[in-house]
Parts: C-alpha cells; sequence; structure tokens
C-alpha cells in the first residue's frame, strides 16, 4: 500500500508518477499543487475502488515540478506516451490519415501526400482524407484537370527530357521549362481553390478562360479546359458540402458504455466534410470523460489543428488548451462548445449516428481478451497474473548465414509493432541455444535499462530452449517476468508448452481461444525472423560483392547500400543515376557496371 509523506510534497504545479514494484509507471498525473491532489488520494473510504486497487499496487510517487499548469499538461502528455500508464487513458490511435502537402514555396510546386505535418514546414496541407482510396481518386482526376508535376525537385532539377506523364497530358514538363510560371501558377492556384472550397468559383474561372481562348481560335488549349471543367465537375458532386461558411473545424462527440467512453471527430475543411475518425477509450481512474485527454494525445502526434475545435463539454484547462495547439499549430485556436445553429444540430446528428454504429460495431465483434481469453492464457500458461504484455521469441538463419533473432508483441491479444524488435547476433556460436540466450539476456537487459519488460516470453522450441531462456533471465536476476516454451508438431502447429520446474510439457487445448492466439503469436515471430534473415543475407552478399571493386571503398558501399535493395537493382538502375549518387562520378559508375556485367557472363 502506497504511502506519501505529503509534507515533503512541495505546493507547486507539477507532475507525478505512481510506480510498482518493479518501478514500472501505473500513473500519470498533472495538478496545480502537488500537496493537494496528492492528499486526496489518502482519504480512505472516500476513493473509487479503481483509486483503491491503483494504490494497492503502487510502491512509490515520484514528482517533477513545471512552471505552470500548461507545462504540466504538456509534460503529463508526454509521460502518458512514453511509458503507457496501466491506469491512464491511452490513445491508441494507429490511423496516421494521409494528407496533402502542397509546396507553394518551390519554383514550380507538387502536390505529396503524406502522414504527418512537420513543424514549421511552410507548405500547404489538406486533409485528413480518411479514404485512402478516395484521395487516390480525387488525385487520379485533378491530374488530369492540374497536371502538375510528380516527380521529385532534385529529379526535375537533374532531368533534360520530358518524361512520360508529359506524354499522356499529366504533367506541363515544368523540368525542361515547357510551360511559363505564369500559367503554371494558375494551376497551383486551382488546385488550392478546389481544395479550399471554391471550387464553383474555379468553374466559373476555367469557363470564362475557355470562351476566351476560343474567341481568339485557340481552340486547342480551349479543348484542353473543357476536358478540365468536366473532371471538375465530377468531382465537386461527390463533395459533401455541410457549412454555408468555408471554416476550418474539427467536432467531437463521446458516449459512456459501461467500463468504456467511445469517441468520434469529424474533420470539416472548408465547409466540406472530410470524414471522421473513431476510438475506443477504457474509462479513466478518475471516471470523468476521457475526451480532455484523447484530445491533446491526438493532436501532439503531429494531426493538422483547425482554428476551432467544438466538443459538448467544456474544461478547467481549456485555455491552457488553446495555448500548446496554438504553439504546434502557429496559429489561433479556440476550443467552444457545440453551437445550436440549424447547420451544427445536423452536424451533431450526423457525428452521434456514426458514433452509435461504431459502438454496435466493436459490441459485436467484442474483443476476445476481455472475453475470457485472458484467463484462458493464464490458466494454460500456470500464471498468477494477467500477461497483458507478451512476446514471443524466434530465431532463423539464411543458408547458414545472417544469424538473426526476432522479438513479436502482443498487446491483450493484438499485435503491437512498435514493440517490435530485431537482433543480429554477435556471439560465435552458431547453434540455437546460443544464439537464444544471446537474444534473450539482450532482450531482457534492455528491459531493464528502459522499464519495458513484458508479463510473458513465448520461446519456440522445446525443454532445452526453456533452461537457456531461464539461465539468462536468472543472470540478470530478473524473476517477474514469466517464461514458457512453445513445442510445434510435423505440422509446425503449436502442441506442447513447458514449463519451468515441470519435466513433462503441456498439451494445448486444440479447439480454445488460446490455441489460436499462441499460434498467431508464434507464425509471426517465425515470419518476423525469417524475413529479417533474408534481408540481412541480401544485404551481406551485396556488401560482399562490392568490396572487390576498384573505387568503391566503405563510403560508397555505405551509399550502394542505402540506396539499392540488391545487385539487379544496381544492374537495372541508368548510368545517370548511379554517377549522380553522392561520392560516385561517371568514371566509378562506369567502372560498378562493368564488374557487374564481367559478373553476370562468368555466370553464363
Amino acid at each position: 500500500m502506497l504511502k506519501i509523506n505529503l509534507s515533503e510534497i512541495p505546493q507547486q504545479a507539477g507532475v507525478y508518477l505512481f510506480k510498482g514494484k518493479k518501478g514500472e509507471v501505473l500513473y500519470v498525473g498533472k495538478a496545480k499543487n502537488l500537496r493537494a491532489r496528492l492528499s486526496s488520494y489518502l482519504r480512505g473510504d472516500q476513493v473509487s475502488p479503481k483509486v483503491q486497487l491503483l494504490l494497492e499496487q503502487a510502491e512509490f510517487v515520484e514528482y517533477f515540478l513545471t512552471q505552470n499548469e500548461k507545462e504540466a499538461l504538456l509534460l503529463e502528455a508526454n509521460f502518458i506516451k512514453k511509458y503507457r500508464p496501466k491506469y491512464n487513458v491511452l490513445l491508441k490511435d494507429d490511423k496516421n490519415y494521409p494528407l496533402l502537402r502542397l509546396s507553394i514555396k518551390e519554383e514550380y510546386p507538387a502536390l505529396q501526400i503524406v502522414r504527418r505535418r512537420k513543424k514549421g514546414d511552410q507548405a500547404l496541407y489538406f486533409g485528413p482524407f480518411t479514404s485512402a482510396k478516395g484521395l487516390r481518386e480525387i488525385l487520379k482526376l485533378l491530374s488530369k484537370t492540374f497536371p502538375l508535376r510528380k516527380c521529385s525537385l532534385a529529379e526535375m532539377r537533374r532531368r533534360k527530357n520530358p518524361c512520360i506523364y508529359y506524354q499522356i497530358k499529366k504533367c506541363l514538363a515544368p523540368c525542361v521549362r515547357n510551360v511559363s510560371q505564369e500559367e503554371y501558377e494558375k494551376l497551383v492556384q486551382g488546385v488550392i481553390d478546389f481544395f479550399q472550397g471554391r471550387g464553383e468559383n474555379l468553374l466559373e474561372k476555367l469557363r470564362a478562360e475557355m470562351e476566351r481562348l476560343a474567341e481568339n481560335l485557340e481552340f486547342e488549349r480551349a479543348a484542353f479546359l473543357r476536358d478540365r471543367i468536366k473532371d471538375l465537375s465530377l468531382i465537386l458532386e461527390k463533395q459533401a458540402v455541410v457549412l454555408s461558411e468555408p471554416i476550418d473545424l474539427d467536432l467531437w462527440e463521446a458516449k459512456k458504455e459501461g467500463t468504456k467512453e467511445y469517441i468520434i471527430v469529424l474533420f470539416v475543411r472548408y465547409g466540406y466534410l472530410y470524414g471522421y475518425q473513431t476510438f475506443n477509450i477504457k474509462v479513466p481512474l478518475e471516471e470523468v470523460s476521457a475526451l480532455k485527454e484523447i484530445i491533446l494525445q491526438f493532436y501532439l502526434e503531429g494531426k493538422i489543428i483547425p482554428e476551432k475545435i467544438y466538443v459538448p463539454k467544456l474544461w478547467e484547462e481549456k485555455k491552457e488548451y488553446e495555448k500548446i495547439l496554438e504553439e504546434l499549430s502557429g496559429h489561433p485556436v479556440k476550443i467552444e462548445l457545440i453551437p445550436e445553429s440549424i447547420e451544427f444540430i445536423n452536424l451533431r446528428r450526423l457525428s452521434l449516428k456514426n458514433l452509435e454504429n461504431f459502438i454496435l460495431t466493436e459490441k459485436r465483434r467484442e474483443k476476445p481478451w476481455y472475453a475470457g481469453l485472458a484467463e484462458e492464457v493464464m490458466k494454460v500458461f500456470r500464471l498468477e497474473e494477467e500477461p497483458r504484455l507478451i512476446e514471443a521469441i524466434d530465431l532463423s538463419q539464411y543458408y547458414g548465414k545472417a544469424r538473426v533473432g526476432a522479438v513479436v508483441s502482443f498487446f491483450e491479444g493484438e499485435p503491437d509493432k512498435s514493440r517490435y524488435r530485431l537482433y543480429k547476433i554477435k556471439g560465435e556460436g552458431r547453434d540455437d541455444l546460443s544464439m537464444l540466450y544471446e537474444v534473450v539476456y539482450r532482450r531482457l537487459r534492455r528491459g531493464l535499462e528502459e522499464n519495458n519488460l513484458p508479463d510473458l516470453i513465448l520461446i519456440d522450441g522445446g525443454k532445452s530452449h526453456l533452461e537457456t531462456a531461464l539461465r539468462a533471465s536468472e543472470e540478470l536476476g530478473i524473476t517477474k517476468v514469466a517464461l514458457r516454451s512453445v513445442a510445434k508438431n510435423e505440422k509446425r502447429e503449436p502442441e506442447k508448452v513447458f514449463l519451468p520446474g515441470r519435466k513433462n510439457p503441456l498439451f494445448l487445448p486444440k479447439y480454445r481461444e488460446v490455441y489460436h492466439l499462441v499460434g498467431r503469436i508464434m507464425t509471426e515471430a517465425h515470419r518476423f525472423a525469417l524475413s529479417f534473415a533474408e534481408k540481412s543475407f541480401k544485404k551481406e552478399s551485396l556488401a560482399s560483392f562490392l568490396e572487390g571493386i576498384p573505387g568503391i571503398g566503405p563510403k560508397r558501399k555505405e551509399i550502394l547500400l542505402k540506396n539499392f535493395k540488391n545487385l539487379n537493382e544496381i544492374k537495372e538502375a541508368p548510368l545517370e543515376k548511379l554517377s549522380n549518387l553522392p561520392g560516385f562520378n561517371l568514371k566509378v559508375a562506369l567502372t560498378l557496371k562493368s564488374y557487374l556485367s564481367q559478373g553476370e557472363e562468368e555466370k553464363l
């Protein structure tokens, strides 16, 4: 049970961390007055059951002082992102919806699809687009209407002849100055007008320009504009106008259901509905709405921040939130209650309708982990505590070389690819047990340093493999991480489980959910290890071949390895591309090509 000496806690703004026996962060909180906030946890029967459980598991508390509440908010959000505490609201946002970036500061701007907005970037961004397929369709049509360049800035500068996009009329070839800058700027402005909701005005301009060209007997250019007008009209028919004013806003709604809170955000840009995103969040420790916590975490992930953010209910730290978001976006941001005008009433109905549909979908596919799978895993692997974080280790060798180990991670029964790790074997041993010992030791040592140890590690193998893994764990003094090995049958399906201190293995229950989970985890570990071994082997083969070529020293070899995956890619690369690599010239490129062709002749 946690004990706090309040006399040692300062009466200042800051962030506090409750930590467990292993030093893991259980909960992160913020406060205007740290002493007053922490004293609220010592009220005995007045705290909720969840808080009581937290206090029972916590061993000590750490705190960090800040200058003001705004700094405390930001530090709290960063700590939550870093430690992912068990009792905090966690935004599991794996959907980085695409954005469009228009590089207006360049001489001939281009449209790019990106996933995040760079801080301080002076380019124009449009989005987010929640349908990648829909975005591709829009760009396909826009490339006919507004044929901006497709190549990179570096490639455009090197190019001496127009590419195929010019031949199919999807680029005006600014690379060879085939179009005046004034005419190109009109195309760029057309793209801006389209994405800023001025599509109808743009159509009127294009029609007027078409008529002018026809009157001047410039029929070819007039026909080109006619086709642009037709394509643009088709795109505008598909856009959903929800507001009469061309404003940018995000509208948030939330609904609690039992121990969960379901959240939706609608993206409105220039009065058009671009789409929405939904979240399924566990109810926070204090059992208040998770919405304000999610909003800050969401925008800190590099999302586009509009000028207006509408919420169903305001909170005390609204001004501090606005200041943080203004610093992130570089423009004024206002968080306000959802207006009661007809347009916003309809917009709110739309958000709630989609939120209800999301809740129904989530309930229908109720997460197996919470539907008894956690208990099955505990029973099969003889565990006392719920293994929310499970890792699996597998090894692989490609043609006896490229010795590697792989660690995959599953959080509450689902893959957590951000925690996947790969290891190149450094030791001399080529047998499974020596390689396994190295991988387990390195993984656990790193876990101790970063305080991110899993609850359960599954080893691909039998009893000897488990004993090897236990030896590595014991040498590091780790006793809290459960280790088990899983042996497969002839069909490479998981069949037996070896436990520490038990001579004979247990058989996995074949028709239970836990069997399928273990199968998924071990298959994923095998796939991850095998693919890394194959890549490593190809990289090592390429590096070995390059060592014997005159003029290819360590630096040039490193550049080739960064730019090409294998020998075939180098063989097929144009001479111009090779000679333009950093540190290369035409002579080196010719030597490289010559050696590659000699190698091909030797094979023949």
